[in-house]
């Protein structure tokens, strides 16, 4: 590659592109903001690097006190859209983006929702009788709901059978108690010899309710089952907001994850049933609960797969279609749905998965993250947006910028492009040391302590955003998603299609994909009966026991026309639903026999190692890690001109890695993305129509690497150095001895012979802030011309915490906040005495911890002023601010400031 191509991406790195910046969720509790503060907050995440905000309005935390300025307001108040309004002109004005939760917190609800339209769930409530006899039987009191079926039918051996089903639903009429209606009863009937079972399925009326919304936003959330309900929704709940603020405005509108926890049923599932499956619902009814033999599978299916082209087309089809009518584009999270999850997310403009927990670390994250991107690149969408952070450690202000960036890097290796932080709690200045912290959250804002430090891993965030969004994936492999078993094996249930997945296809067995060096995408039915518009060159089935016809019918072509067919155990053998089962059976049955006895098909043992062996006999990898596949990663993106891979360690560990780049020829430079420099490799070789390289990587470090030009073409900047901190090279002076300490904000200084944690000094435990640590350093003239003459000086830290910014002589060498804690300081050093600074941030859990830390609620059960009654804002603050938790979990303060060596390395 050419000096001047390799000087135009290394621009690029520097200077990324406004709309690949990375978003923050911006949570603002009650809606108690002000304008001035409102402002403040946009500017420091603008000088953070972060290029846009996801507003989402939630509960409040504390009363309403003209003094101090708090105002909370009232979901579609006059107040709440003006705030929402100065919000996005103010963000416009920095060049921003501005994206909104719609409604109330999440799931979609509030206030303005009938019964009629918010989310059913059913309960089966059975009794066993004996016949032949008469028999009568009353509900009040033991149900409570509504009635949408009641059947009867004869048992045996722990199965209905099919042939004596009778639908009592008629049967079922209301009780009454002084005229008013007060229960249910079944009338008198007459049930035939042998032992019967009748089933009542009651549409519950203890429904779900928005998740701590905002005041005034309370409420049913709705069917996401019903076109009719999300329209309604959207006319009180969204409309408004688009009208109020105004078209071009607000980006994106966005849909949380679907924590729609119990909805099992729809009111409109009679008629839909009906249409799109062939037949009446109603007598098969007790399939959805317990066994009815020969059927259960393929009437569940049939239910399940109703419900999730329902969800679809009637929730994420349509929301879309709503944000396009209001010139926006929709920005959703599909994970929770009990839908075709590719399909659901492949609607959104920008599909959204989630980082949720400790997922700091290389494996490939099915439930929130695979089946995102994947659903991205199937349905052609250049932006696939992921929530990040979200409960990255637990407790709270644990974590640190060094754990953002691997967990950053993992999202990466999951084939996202797109980082929105989670998050960025408003938290006035007079809101204490903590501010208004959110209970889920990594505080990624002004509170928290290295707050300063994280414009560089902004910078490195909007960097990887772009060069993650060049060109087309590069995936070659694709895996089945046996949707159609999740829907024919569960019963009556609110199906996480995405969670019911991972536990059927398994962590292990995709991350073995995937570390073998095979990139993968899943697909659904929909993808495979079109696979000829693909690139795919194999096609893995994991635990796959039924399909559609016609999805075998595809399999079977694609393997006739060359391309790779493995299934890891059992061949399928089932079709799916009840109508025309039996000959769909055996035709997907014949399919595969034939597959396998010409070879185009390959079964393996049920196992893992089989799976993999069988797939290196018939492609070559992608990319090869030959050395530490376990924790380096790739992701490799391609378009007419470049190939560009983005390789990662996450890991503690130096590594020296064997990367094998096949199919591929070209030149190629390397870039580190953190720092935008170019980087050296330790070997490389062109071999078999593709290269071998061999490149040292740091601890949690990671590179770009360009493929571009000529293979003759190639030159490479600094070379890595060694692997430990101390092993870069010869130790020149070691400074681990007599340094000085201060702490601005409680007026300490003192000086420290032994350099230690400064949570171990008196008067410093609970800290958390800046410490400053000076030392003055001499160099002769025969100190300085050797510092000349190796080009190269190294500040070394053995320990760090938790990140600081060195100086050297006033000037800034640079900011560290992961291993290796060095930096370069060779360029700022002069001949005499030099001045050494270190400003340490520690973490914000030492003050978290404090038993002095002020959580004061609200003494009075009563007030006058909103809300009135205190008891509920006191409760909040409990469960959602205080640090009980923290002070359960975290005994003793973490490490603070510098201890352990340090040392001038050349």
């Amino acid at each position: 590659m050419k000096k001047d191509e390799r000087l135009e991406i290394i621009r690029r790195l520097r200077h990324p592109a406004l709309e690949a910046r990375g978003y923050t969720r911006w949570w603002w509790f009650g809606g108690a903001v002000t304008k001035e503060e409102i402002a403040r907050e946009l500017d420091l995440m603008a000088e953070a690097q972060i290029g846009g905000v996801e507003l989402q309005i939630i509960y409040p935390i504390y009363p309403d006190n003209e003094e101090k300025g708090i105002q909370n307001q009232f979901y579609l108040s006059p107040g709440f859209f003006e705030l929402i309004r100065f919000a996005c002109g103010e963000a416009k004005k920095r060049g921003m983006v501005f994206d909104m939760t719609l409604g109330s917190s999440w799931p979609y609800g509030g206030p303005f929702v009938p019964k009629e339209l918010s989310a059913p769930n059913v309960i089966p409530y059975m009794l066993d009788v004996k016949g032949p006899a008469s028999f009568h039987y009353d509900f009040t009191t033991r149900v409570y709901g509504t009635c949408v079926g009641c059947i009867m039918g004869r048992m045996k051996d722990c199965r209905m059978l099919p042939e004596s089903i009778v639908d009592l639903t008629d049967q079922v009429v209301d009780k009454y108690l002084f005229g008013w209606e007060w229960g249910l009863e079944l009338k008198e009937i007459s049930v035939p010899k042998g032992d019967y079972k009748i089933v009542l399925f009651v549409s519950n009326d203890k429904r779900q309710t928005v998740l701590k919304p905002l005041p005034g936003g309370e409420g049913l959330i709705i069917d996401h089952n019903r076109k009719d309900a999300l329209r309604h929704f959207l006319r009180h709940g969204g409309d408004p907001i688009a009208e109020q603020v105004g078209e071009g405005m607000i980006n994106s509108f966005f849909c949380d994850s679907l924590e729609v926890f119990g909805q099992n049923w729809t009111d409109i599932i009679y008629e839909e049933f009906r249409n799109r499956r062939g037949y009446e619902l109603r007598p098969w009814l007790y399939a959805l609960w317990g066994e009815v033999e020969g059927c259960t599978g393929e009437v569940r299916y049939d239910f399940n797969k109703t419900l999730a082209e329902l969800t679809e087309e009637n929730f994420f089809g349509e929301l879309t279609k709503w944000c396009h009518e209001k010139g926006t584009t929709s920005r959703v999270q599909a994970h929770g749905t009990w839908g075709d999850v590719l399909r659901c997310y492949g609607t959104a403009d920008i599909p959204e998965g989630e980082t949720f927990s400790q997922y700091d670390k290389y494996e490939v994250n099915t439930v929130h993250r695979r089946l995102a991107s994947s659903a991205g690149h199937v349905y052609g969408k250049p932006v696939i947006s992921n929530e990040s952070f979200t409960w990255l450690r637990f407790p709270r202000f644990v974590v640190t910028l060094e754990n953002l960036k691997a967990a950053a890097d993992s999202i990466y290796l999951d084939g996202m492009n797109h980082i929105v932080n989670h998050g960025f709690a408003y938290s006035p200045k007079d809101s204490g040391k903590l501010g208004w912290p959110f209970y889920a959250s990594t505080q990624i804002n002004h509170k928290n302590t290295w707050w300063p430090f994280y414009k560089v891993l902004g910078a490195y965030i909007n960097r990887m955003n772009e060069w993650l969004r060049m060109g087309e994936p590069v995936v070659r492999i694709a895996v089945y998603l046996p949707q159609s078993d999740i829907w024919a094996e569960n019963p009556l249930s609110d199906i996480h299609m995405c969670m019911k997945l991972e536990e059927r296809m398994t962590t292990r067995a995709v991350d073995a994909i995937q570390k073998a060096g095979y990139w993968f995408d899943f697909v659904n039915d929909d993808v495979v009966e079109r696979f000829s518009e693909y690139g795919y060159e194999a096609l893995i089935l994991l635990e796959c026991e039924r399909m559609p016809l016609e999805t075998a019918r595809a399999m079977a072509a694609y393997a006739e026309k060359g391309g790779i067919l493995i299934c890891k155990g059992e061949l399928p053998r089932k079709a799916c639903g009840r109508m025309g089962y039996e000959e769909e059976t055996r035709r997907i049955q014949r399919i595969f026999r034939e597959m396998k006895q010409k070879g185009t098909c390959v079964q393996t043992a049920d196992r893992i190692e089989g799976m993999i062996e069988e797939l290196q006999k018939r492609v070559e990898p992608d990319v090869r890690m030959r050395r530490h596949s376990d924790v380096v990663g790739y992701v490799h993106r391609a378009d007419e001109r470049r190939d560009v891979y983005f390789v990662s360690n996450i890991s503690e560990q130096w590594v020296t890695e064997e990367i094998r780049f096949s199919r591929q020829e070209k030149g190629f430079a390397v870039f580190d993305p953190l720092t935008a420099a170019e980087k050296r490799v330790d070997f490389w070789e062109y071999e078999d129509g593709g290269v071998t390289v061999e490149v040292t990587l740091e601890p949690f470090g990671s590179l770009l690497f360009v493929f571009d030009g000529d293979c003759e073409e190639r030159s490479f900047g600094e070379r890595a150095k060694g692997e430990s901190a101390r092993d870069m090279g010869e130790v020149w002076m070691d400074l681990s001895l007599d340094w000085s300490l201060e702490v601005p904000e409680v007026e300490f200084e003192e000086e420290f012979a032994v350099l230690e944690g400064w949570e171990q000094v008196p008067g410093l435990k609970y800290f958390s802030g800046e410490g400053i640590y000076r030392k003055e350093i001499f160099l002769d003239m025969e100190d300085w011309a050797r510092a000349e003459a190796t080009g190269e000086v190294w500040l070394v830290l053995e320990h760090l915490g938790e990140a600081a910014e060195i100086f050297v002589n006033g000037m800034s060498a640079g900011i560290l906040f992961k291993r290796p804690y060095r930096v370069e300081i060779g360029k700022l050093l002069t001949p005499g005495g030099n001045l050494l600074e270190i400003r340490v941030r520690n973490l914000l859990i030492n003050c978290a911890i404090d038993p002095e830390y002020p959580e004061v609620a609200e003494v009075e059960p009563v007030i006058d002023r909103w809300p009135y009654s205190t008891g509920r804002i006191n409760l909040n603050r409990e469960e959602w601010i205080y640090n009980t938790r923290e002070r359960e979990m975290v005994k003793e303060p973490v490490g603070a400031g510098i201890w352990g060596g340090v040392w001038v390395v050349i």
